[in-house]
């Protein structure tokens, strides 16, 4: 049997990657890579034993040919492009973000795939330019609340969830949808794009990548103590997408996956002791923050359990930082 991650070497497909060689035994003969611009850097520890097909899913050709060769039986379809597009790239954004997933169901259920495990995002619930969402605050969303995208890639995770759901219908190809709050690790800081598949975050980075830029030495203005954000470690996403490709029979084609909300205030104390030398100060600018997912079904359906808090996962994650960096680990 053979098991293909497309994207496997961007931020989440790298943590999947990693975790099936390293923690689930997956032997890397059986491990097949398939990623646009295939990055071994971030799979150092186990690109020698795994399969590297550099491929593109805009290609339906590409992604059935290769699935066809290894005789695959499983597929996490994690390629994508993370956030919106400029105007000028809506069509080649939208080109990988739904005509990708089409291309990689229709070749599972040509070759006879046992299951299709993607990522859709807890974006298909956010409208607007504030994020807004169809909770209150302080409510929780849940998987039967109404999808609300708005945005280029909300509207095409929820494009992958009803092609998907079709599938499953029509076909009776097995499918399980993922939809991650944000997600911290290494490797978010630089992802995917258009043309050389590498290209790092504009100077206004991510809330999530700020203790990476400290872990380097750069200084950092943490957002306010009050804010409130689910941090999951991309580690335990990628446990997650484990779980839903194995589980025996998920009653559900979508689930939310999250893990804990934690005040920023506990965030930048965390960073504080692990950096006692970096320059971490705290904004009273607010930033946006997605809204509270329940994912007791994803626990009690598909068996998964959160390994890391945010202080052990932020842990793990600045020691990958400094080790590619060439930097000592934390002193803990």
């Amino acid at each position: 049997m053979a098991i293909m991650i497309t994207g496997g070497t961007g931020f989440l497909g790298s943590y999947l990657t990693r975790h099936l060689v390293q923690e689930k035994g997956v032997p890397g003969s059986e491990l097949i890579v398939f990623d646009r611009y295939p990055n071994r850097e971030r799979i150092a520890e186990v690109s020698a034993d795994v399969t590297v097909v550099a491929g593109d899913i805009t290609e339906p050709s590409e992604v059935i040919a290769a699935m066809k060769k290894y005789q695959v039986e499983q597929v996490y379809h994690l390629a994508a492009i993370l956030g919106d597009p400029p105007a000028a790239q809506v069509v080649s954004y939208m080109k990988v973000m739904c005509e990708g997933t089409l291309n990689v169901l229709e070749a599972a259920r040509v070759i006879g795939v046992r299951r299709v495990v993607y990522g859709s995002s807890v974006a298909v619930y956010l409208g607007g330019p504030k994020w807004r969402s169809v909770k209150r605050p302080g409510e929780e969303l849940d998987e039967d609340d109404p999808p609300s995208p708005g945005g280029f890639y909300g509207m095409a995770k929820l494009y992958a969830e009803n092609l998907a759901a079709l599938y499953t219908r029509r076909f009776g190809l097995e499918t399980v949808g993922l939809r991650p709050t944000s997600v911290f690790g290494f490797g978010r800081w630089i992802r995917g794009s258009y043309a050389s598949g590498l290209t790092p975050i504009p100077a206004q980075v991510h809330y999530m990548v700020l203790p990476e830029l400290a872990a380097l030495g750069r200084p950092i203005a943490m957002p306010p103590d009050d804010t409130e954000s689910d941090w999951i470690y991309a580690a335990d996403a990628a446990e997650a997408w484990y779980c839903a490709m194995n589980a025996p029979k998920p009653p559900r084609l979508v689930y939310n996956m999250a893990a804990e909300m934690r005040r920023m205030a506990d965030v930048t104390a965390h960073l504080r002791r692990l950096l006692p030398d970096a320059q971490i100060t705290v904004s009273d600018q607010p930033v946006p923050t997605v809204p509270k997912m329940n994912y007791q079904n994803l626990r009690k359906d598909l068996g998964f359990e959160p390994r890391y808090t945010m202080e052990t996962g932020m842990t793990h994650y600045l020691n990958l930082v400094r080790k590619s960096a060439g930097l000592p680990p934390l002193k803990q």
